[in-house]
């Protein structure tokens, strides 16, 4: 009886460690394409947000990266939007002094006037290219 609580207290704790180490959702094709072609390195997402409909996914998969804005710069922040319609998506790239690698994240405005929701955020790392043989 005395180890009953020991063993239930174990098993919440392998329960929360479970639920900490399952995978983010996937972030879609599409916007990993489209920050990578936009910003020109390789794209690692670390948080895909469920906002992103069907409608998003075909309209950033059909645009191509030579309709969204030059990459231009303020401060510590570099950004590049791209209109379509009424609705519109922002690439924000930050790099902080004390990280190694910059973080993007991609933004969905659905009207002019609407606050910013976040489609995906992560970090962007050199292409590597590949030697040749």
């Amino acid at each position: 009886m005395k180890g009953l609580p020991i063993l239930l207290a174990l098993l919440l704790m392998g329960a929360s460690a479970e639920a900490q180490t399952k995978p983010a959702t996937l972030t879609p094709p599409a916007v990993v394409s489209v920050i990578e072609g936009v910003s020109g390195k390789r794209f690692l997402p670390d948080t895909a947000i469920a906002t992103l409909s069907e409608e998003d996914e075909t309209l950033l998969a059909k645009e191509p990266i030579a309709n969204w804005g030059l990459l231009q710069e303020s401060g510590n922040m570099t950004y590049s939007n791209l209109v379509v319609g009424t609705r519109s998506y922002q690439l924000l790239i930050t790099k902080l002094p004390k990280d190694e690698f910059p973080t993007a994240m991609l933004l969905r405005f659905v009207t002019p006037k609407s606050k910013p929701e976040p489609i995906a955020r992560g970090v962007l790392k050199p292409k590597v290219e590949p030697t040749p043989k």
